[in-house]
């Protein structure tokens, strides 16, 4: 016993519920057997009763009833003789023998026990005699013999039909107390039957009682305590309340409040470690964002500084041009002054002023281009050091920051085609989005026509429905390879690290357009067939703007 409840003790809960509810199941498996081996015994001795001794008696009654009826319809028959009324066809008698004779087959057929065939004997006998005597009474008739006819039903007839109804009845009286001890017997294996499901479910409720008992018990002490104290600790442990006190017995070393309490203190020593591990992580990250953000103003001042040396050399041709032009306008003066102290002639004198007159339009050509120039920069300039947002003609702005963007294209020989449909208002920040398209161009200058005899880029510009506009930047460079697609917007990605490129060009153009100027940006390329950034901006920009990061605003001071 002692082994027994050890054994029961180290088994799992799971094991223990299959077990005791095993128990209980095989028990009533048992006990739905027993029974139905009791309720087919009941089942046999109702059909014993129904099939064997009810149709007896059902026959008997049957030719009782058809004997009647034969009594009662010779005597209607001599009845209405008496009275001089039409006899009636007999018909009726012949009906009720032929039903009569047929059952008394039937029950010939069934009573098979020697108490049964005595009496059936007998009857037969007597049914041979009667229906002889009925055969004369019939024929009797026939004649209008009805004075004959009344002495033999009276005289032979009545006696036969008394002993025939005498010994129906006796044969009756047998199969009805035959019929009693079958109900009798029924009645005994119906009440054994319900004493022993009674039986049953008294024992299948005080075994699942006991299981229940046990199980409950073992349960409880898997748990530890209470369900409701242990549901409640392991809530507060898992709100992250690792302080919690966890109440417990003290030989309770193998119980899930045990196991929660161990898991309690592993998860503080965890929590310790991973708040350590934040704070060298928070470090790292704060060193990478100096570190970035070094980089960002790197490559803003870089930009900066391409711009007005390129710029600076634009206008070098035009003002030097324009001192060239002056300078023959100055010396073509004193000869003109030196003429005509000397005496000078007209044709001279219209020499000297054609001369001064097309160095005054080269001055004035010249001085009109790096006005051009001037005015361009000093726009470009103010949009990206404000950041304003305003209403712009998008053409305009676009070919304003291609002619700040020719100086770099010159010296790469490279070919800059702008397309773009006029009457594109915008209400947007047109700073941003000129560091976006600057930025396109000079990564296709620096990435794309490596190897490329006649390199060239496409701007177009168009608008797509009634609230968005598309600005393609395109070029017939080496394009990008396929695994690095995915990742040509990531902040530092690049592929000429240490030879010009710092990986954070495209990851500007990406935060410019989705976080100022609310668009999406997309790029498409094949190995060899060039490079296709798509922009998709809305005409207006929604007011309520996303939160621009530090890195974009600064860069677009």
């Amino acid at each position: 016993m002692l082994k027994a409840l050890s054994w029961w003790r180290h088994l799992r809960l799971a094991h223990r519920l299959g077990l005791g509810y095993g128990a209980v199941i095989a028990l009533l498996i048992g006990l739905s057997m027993v029974m139905e081996f009791r309720l087919q015994a009941l089942s046999d001795t109702t059909a014993d009763a129904l099939q064997r001794q009810y149709p007896k008696t059902a026959l008997v009654h049957e030719i009782t009833i058809e004997l009647g009826v034969v009594a009662r319809a010779m005597r209607n028959v001599l009845i209405l003789a008496e009275q001089d009324a039409p006899v009636p066809p007999l018909d009726e008698i012949e009906a009720a023998q032929r039903r009569m004779e047929q059952a008394l087959n039937r029950l010939v057929a069934l009573a098979q026990d020697p108490e049964s065939r005595a009496l059936l004997d007998k009857i037969l006998t007597v049914h041979s005699a009667y229906a002889v005597n009925q055969e004369d009474f019939k024929r009797l008739v026939g004649a209008q013999r009805m004075g004959a006819a009344r002495n033999l039903l009276v005289v032979d007839i009545n006696g036969y039909q008394e002993d025939y109804f005498r010994l129906l009845d006796q044969l009756n009286r047998l199969h009805g107390a035959r019929m009693l001890v079958a109900s009798q017997e029924v009645e005994a294996r119906h009440a054994g039957a319900r004493r022993l499901v009674y039986s049953a479910a008294a024992v299948a409720v005080l075994l699942s009682l006991g299981v229940t008992w046990m199980l409950t018990r073992s349960v409880l002490r898997s748990l530890g305590g209470e369900p409701d104290y242990a549901a409640r600790i392991a809530r507060r442990i898992a709100a992250g309340e690792l302080g919690c006190r966890v109440e417990r017995r003290a030989d309770d070393d193998y119980s899930l409040l045990h196991d929660m309490d161990q898991m309690r203190l592993t998860l503080i020593d965890r929590e310790q470690a991973l708040q350590q591990a934040n704070a060298e992580l928070r470090h790292t990250v704060d060193q990478l964002s100096a570190a970035k953000d070094e980089l960002v103003s790197s490559e803003k001042l870089a930009a900066l500084g391409a711009m007005v040396a390129g710029v600076a050399h634009e206008l070098n041709t035009p003002i030097g041009n324009s001192l060239l032009a002056a300078s023959t306008v100055s010396d073509a003066s004193e000869r003109l002054r030196h003429c005509v102290e000397q005496g000078i002639t007209r044709k001279a004198l219209s020499d000297q002023l054609d001369e001064m007159a097309a160095a005054a339009e080269l001055v004035q050509r010249n001085l009109h281009r790096a006005a051009d120039l001037i005015s361009s920069f000093k726009q470009v300039a103010v949009d990206r050091q404000s950041s304003q947002r305003r209403q712009f003609q998008l053409d305009q702005v676009i070919h304003e920051i291609c002619l700040t963007l020719q100086p770099s294209l010159s010296k790469a020989k490279c070919q800059l085609d702008v397309t773009a449909a006029t009457g594109l208002v915008m209400d947007s920040f047109p700073g941003p989005l000129g560091q976006v398209l600057t930025n396109l161009v000079q990564n296709a200058l620096l990435h794309g026509f490596e190897g490329r005899a006649d390199p060239r880029i496409w701007v177009e510009a168009q608008g797509l429905d009634a609230g968005h506009v598309q600005i393609v930047v395109r070029d017939n460079g080496v394009g990008v390879l396929p695994e690095h697609q995915g990742r040509v917007f990531d902040p530092f990605f690049t592929t000429r690290m240490g030879r010009g490129g710092s990986g954070l060009g495209l990851h500007i153009c990406f935060n410019i357009t989705t976080a100022v100027l609310g668009g999406k940006i997309r790029l498409t390329s094949s190995p060899g067939a060039g490079t296709t950034v798509a922009l998709v901006l809305p005409r207006r920009v929604p007011d309520l703007q996303p939160q621009r990061s530090e890195e974009t605003d600064e860069h677009a001071r």
